[in-house]
């Protein structure tokens, strides 16, 4: 299969694997009954983003599915690179289950270097549901980067001098530019203040170079730009299977995945502290791209509830339909092997921390 027809084809793909869901035993729901009420999904981001349509998305199955059939609405509380909306819910939601979070890769990223800014414990958050999606590494076609021979490509970027963006130096863009550093393409000017959609549109305008895009975006957003010629995808950060090996992404097979692309360009696997940071944040921005939390003392049984409400959602048919884009139709996990997910993703050792902190200050803020 050529790299244009995987492409082409991504939608369908996604439509077959949205119907392998991870479903464990479902835990006993007691007298959980949310009839009558008002429940809030609290969104820490803008509207029209990535979470917020995640979140939007799933809102009218838990009213379909949560016991009682409560109104369900959304809230956002954007700012501070999704730390605002994070602590509110840290500090005003009740273990009712009442108030839920929307959680995304930035609010992982602020979690573990945000600072003093960050009041929030998202370890002791209970985990509702966690959706996988996969990261895609693109370029503009003029920078000469083919998407044929991933060493080549490397090659080319590590002469040129490259212009790309992010929200802020701990946001989500950090795996894409610790990736590219190990990788030794270092000529990299970042612009930060700049929204993923603000990004994408000046690549396709030719003021930025090179950017990432989730799964769902790049096929929604960027493969119209690739069928014209004007981008080029050249890597995925890969996928975790059940035996635990990053593979290829499971919807972009025909592009290599990092751990490939650096044995190509390096001879070698990838290893070394960048590499023990890189895998906390492919976990952040791919295995634990999005979710749904509750507070930390919520009861087991009002957890269950909204468990089962989530299963149930992802199986919905209508919601299979509309799922494509932003859940991409990769396997969902839930309740506890969801906390493991989120575990892996934001669980960093202090030295693993102060060496990230470290190369955020003395490297990415320098090219800035």
């Amino acid at each position: 299969m050529t790299k244009q027809a995987s492409i082409k084809s991504c939608a369908m793909v996604a439509a077959g694997f949205a119907a392998t869901i991870l479903i464990g035993s479902a835990p006993a729901v007691a007298d959980v009954n949310f009839a009558g009420k008002k429940i809030q999904i609290v969104v820490p981001a803008k509207e029209g983003g990535g979470l917020d349509r995640y979140a939007r998305l799933l809102a009218p199955f838990f009213q379909k599915y949560l016991p009682g059939k409560p109104t369900v609405l959304v809230f956002n509380k954007p700012g501070g690179g999704l730390i605002k909306g994070s602590n509110w819910f840290q500090r005003k939601a009740k273990p009712d289950g009442l108030i839920a979070l929307g959680i995304t890769t930035s609010v992982h990223t602020s979690f573990v270097f945000g600072g003093k800014k960050v009041k929030y414990d998202e370890l002791g958050w209970r985990s509702v549901i966690v959706s996988p999606l996969g990261t895609v590494f693109y370029a503009r076609t003029d920078t000469g980067v083919k998407g044929k021979d991933p060493a080549a490509d490397v090659k080319v970027l590590q002469a040129g001098k490259w212009i790309t963006s992010g929200k802020t130096p701990n946001s989500a863009e950090l795996r894409m530019f610790l990736a590219l550093e190990m990788l030794g393409i270092k000529n990299i000017k970042p612009i930060f203040g700049i929204s993923t959609a603000k990004r994408r549109n000046a690549i396709i305008r030719g003021e930025m170079h090179l950017g990432i895009d989730s799964a769902g975006a790049f096929i929604g957003k960027v493969t119209r730009y690739v069928k014209k010629g004007v981008i080029v995808p050249w890597m995925t950060l890969g996928f975790i299977d059940s035996a635990g090996n990053i593979v290829r992404d499971p919807l972009f097979p025909d592009l290599p995945s990092f751990p490939e692309v650096y044995k190509a360009v390096h001879g070698k696997a990838p290893s070394g502290n960048d590499w023990k940071m890189l895998k906390h944040l492919f976990n952040m921005g791919v295995m634990a791209s999005k979710g749904i939390m509750l507070p930390k003392e919520t009861p087991d049984d009002v957890l269950a509830a909204w468990i089962s409400a989530a299963k149930m959602a992802v199986k919905d048919p209508e919601l299979l339909k509309r799922a494509k884009r932003d859940m991409g139709g990769y396997p969902h996990s839930f309740g506890a092997d969801a906390d493991k997910i989120k575990k892996d993703a934001v669980d960093v050792t202090p030295e693993s921390k102060a060496w990230m902190r470290n190369w955020i200050d003395n490297v990415l803020r320098k090219k800035a």
